[in-house]
């Protein structure tokens, strides 16, 4: 399947995949245009993100090309290799690295009762596993 960016308003593009050629018939009421096929996402974000009035992005192979060497294109590049249970997990990890690394509000905030509360579970520690191949 081929990654695609169709083109919404003046700079709203949405990432999309697709297995055939998107026409006018069969997208034309969601997108005014439709910018590929790319490789890979990593090419289409690094299109959707340095694309516009770059000259030295003229084809998708450029925007594949450039964001291969791009650095901070290594977490897309790496995301791209992982399958989805690591992707899952890696990203479980860093929203909890976030949360334990984040700085902590000094504002004590009222407590009030939550009706809902009471069917939130707690799911308890989860291991983020490290070596992951990378590469």
């Amino acid at each position: 399947m081929a990654f695609y960016l169709g083109k919404r308003g003046r700079d709203d593009l949405i990432l999309f995949r697709l297995s055939t050629v998107p026409t006018k018939e069969s997208h034309g009421h969601h997108y005014t245009a439709v910018i590929g096929p790319f490789k890979s996402k990593v090419g289409a974000s690094y299109f959707a993100r340095y694309g516009r009035n770059n000259p030295h992005i003229r084809t998708v192979d450029d925007a594949e090309r450039l964001a291969r060497a791009d650095p901070l294109m290594e977490q897309s590049i790496v995301e791209e290799s992982m399958t989805d249970e690591e992707l899952a997990i890696a990203l479980e990890c860093d929203a909890q690295d976030q949360h334990e690394y984040s700085p902590k509000s000094t504002i004590p905030l009222p407590v009030a009762p939550i009706p809902w509360q009471s069917t939130i579970t707690i799911q308890g520690e989860t291991a983020c596993l490290t070596g992951l191949k990378t590469n």
